[in-house]
């Protein structure tokens, strides 16, 4: 059976003719082509969405983190200053600094944003 085409195929070009498609191959080549450029489209923007929401849970997941660093922070800052520890301000001073690198990254996050063209992602600045 293979013999058939390749012999019609070498006969074609010793005749110096070319293979020419009918009508309905050429309008069915140009469907299948695109069937597959609208289907990669779409998975494009499919990756891009998936792509989106998961920058969108890290940059939660740092700020939430961040947050609950805080929160032990304050909790043991009051309780040294409570019971009068000596080394209470110098732990004020890593609370502020703390909370400085904290608004530090809020506004590098949204300028990062703003620059890249994307909306503001994040849990708790929305």
């Amino acid at each position: 059976m293979l013999k058939k085409p390749l012999n019609l195929a070498a006969n074609l070009r010793v005749a110096g003719q070319a293979y020419q498609p009918a009508k309905w191959e050429q309008r069915g080549y140009a469907l299948l082509t695109a069937l597959a450029l609208s289907t990669v489209s779409a998975q494009a923007q499919s990756a891009e969405a998936a792509l989106t929401q998961v920058k969108e849970k890290v940059i939660g997941i740092v700020q939430v983190i961040f947050a609950i660093i805080l929160i032990i922070g304050l909790i043991r800052v009051v309780m040294k200053f409570v019971q009068g520890s000596p080394d209470a301000l110098g732990s004020l001073g890593w609370l502020v600094g703390g909370v400085l690198l904290w608004f530090g990254f809020q506004l590098f996050k949204d300028d990062l944003v703003s620059a890249v063209g994307g909306s503001a992602g994040g849990g708790l600045t929305k």
